[in-house]
């Protein structure tokens, strides 16, 4: 949720030293962090960034096929385990913070989300408390 007044916040999704995406107007809601995402890294930059490339392409084509009622298998998601569980996605801020994400982040219809990795007191507290430090909310 976003606060009246507070400025939009914009930052980049890494993955590792690879620039992913840029993220507009994100906001936290009940826990999970939500933005827009312009796809920044591309397949002719190399072999990672095909994989993310592929990772990407495939969460847009699993949820379209469930949004169409397909009833898609979420056990497809195993064969990117190596870029979920990289432990490599992070979210810089012009603070000079960063938040780590323990596992990356799912694509869809144009936007990124990621669960918030802390959840003292609670998860949607802890992400809300980080959001606002960083939009001055």
């Amino acid at each position: 949720m976003e606060l009246p007044g507070s400025p939009p916040l914009n930052v980049q999704l890494w993955y590792g030293t690879i620039l992913v995406a840029d993220l507009r107007n994100v906001i936290v809601h009940q826990g999970t962090w939500f933005g827009l995402y312009e796809q920044r890294v591309t397949r002719e930059q190399g072999k990672p960034e095909t994989r993310i490339c592929d990772y990407i392409a495939f969460c847009e084509k699993w949820h379209k096929r469930l949004k169409q009622g397909k009833n898609p298998d979420a056990a497809q998601f195993d064969s990117f385990k190596d870029v979920l569980n990289s432990g490599l996605w992070r979210v810089p801020f012009a603070d000079q913070s960063e938040l780590s994400l323990p596992e990356g982040p799912i694509f869809v219809q144009g936007e990124a989300s990621w669960n918030h990795p802390e959840n003292e007191p609670t998860r949607e507290s802890a992400a809300y408390e980080y959001w606002c430090r960083r939009t001055n909310g």
